[in-house]
């Protein structure tokens, strides 16, 4: 089973107390600290990594991928970065900070992409500004060996039809698009025949139902239809499942692997292994 580390800013996440925020978001600000995560993670067979990008993510990942083989799939955009500077400086504002951060080539490029979505960028179109952002912190990927690119779930929930949009996006690059949904009945329900343009979909999946929409029994059902396609996330239930158990109710499904939040695996390295009573916390 391909085992799948998290990587997400810490601020991002949600925590039991304000105290254990703290400490947890100064942690992870650190890219050494993320490095040292990411050689836990490897230690316990993880050869892939899930991230949604930045700054110290990317400066930690790049150094992790000269030491180590192993496959960064890339979320896009950042939300939590996004909605931030959308609150701060508007959408114009949002896209401006990130465009500057471009190189002239990048620049050029993402200008020429953004002239088909004149009149959406004009209208302050919330899809068409997120997409533009997308642009931008794809083609700030550079200096890492990205295999995949996926949608955003808080974009893909309100747009669906946009999967075919980072499908086609993803395949100018030469690199694979796949999905993340809290709603994978509804995504292939919209999608259709066009599913199997993503060899890697990424949705909720364990023993108590959490967070799987609208039910466990409809997932698993489109889970068995093609159980090499997806992939487990939320695998602990916020913690009420150990580690172990989670995972062979991912391996029983036959699914093509789970991803492992950054609790799960420093709770497993510490025990030194991933198939004890470890259980990871709500994230």
């Amino acid at each position: 089973m391909n085992l799948v580390l998290e990587l997400r800013p810490p601020e991002s996440r949600f925590y039991g107390s304000w105290r254990e925020r703290l400490e947890t978001v100064a942690r992870l600000r650190r890219p050494d600290e993320v490095h040292a995560l990411c050689e836990q993670a490897y230690a316990l067979g993880v050869r892939t990594v899930l991230a949604v990008l930045d700054d110290t993510i990317r400066e930690a990942l790049i150094a992790f991928q000269r030491w180590r083989d192993v496959a960064v799939w890339a979320v896009l955009p950042n939300m939590f970065a996004f909605i931030r500077d959308l609150t701060d400086l508007g959408m114009v504002g949002a896209a401006r900070s990130r465009f500057l951060r471009l190189t002239p080539a990048a620049m050029a490029r993402t200008t020429l992409g953004a002239l088909g979505a004149l009149g959406a960028i004009r209208r302050r179109d919330f899809v068409a500004g997120a997409l533009l952002v997308a642009d931008m912190e794809m083609a700030a990927l550079r200096g890492l060996r990205v295999t995949r690119l996926l949608l955003h779930p808080q974009l893909t929930e309100i747009a669906p039809t946009l999967f075919t949009e980072l499908a086609t996006r993803a395949a100018r690059q030469g690199i694979e698009a796949g999905i993340v949904t809290h709603n994978p009945v509804r995504g292939a329900a919209v999608l259709g025949a066009d599913l199997a343009r993503f060899p890697a979909v990424i949705a909720p999946c364990n023993p108590l139902g959490y967070k799987m929409f609208p039910d466990r029994e409809a997932c698993e059902a489109l889970f068995r239809s093609d159980p090499g396609r997806f992939f487990a996330d939320e695998v602990t239930a916020g913690g009420s499942v150990v580690v172990g158990k989670a995972l062979a109710h991912v391996e029983a499904l036959g699914l093509g692997g789970a991803v492992l939040d950054v609790r799960a695996v420093e709770a497993a390295y510490r025990e030194g292994r991933l198939d004890g009573g470890t259980a990871s916390r709500a994230v």
